[in-house]
């Protein structure tokens, strides 16, 4: 039987965002990158997501509201 090879392989893939509580936060902490003050929270999207795809297979990704569907596809298509 012939091996089929991925059309897409995900290893490890990992998102984090950074979450400001006003926009002159993310002014502060970009003009003033030396200082120890941080002024965002991390918020990970997506933490060490693996997957395999072969050519020819249907896929779904299921989720909740807010799971990281939407940001996994945009990693996947690079956008």
């Amino acid at each position: 039987m012939e091996s089929i090879a991925p059309v897409i392989h995900i290893d490890r893939v990992s998102k984090q965002y950074k979450l400001y509580n006003r926009h002159v936060d993310r002014v502060k902490e970009t003009f003033l990158p030396f200082r120890r003050k941080k002024y965002h929270q991390a918020f990970h999207a997506l933490t060490d997501i693996s997957m395999t795809i072969k050519h020819g297979a249907t896929v779904g990704i299921v989720g909740r509201n807010g799971s990281g569907k939407s940001t996994l596809l945009q990693i996947v298509c690079g956008i």
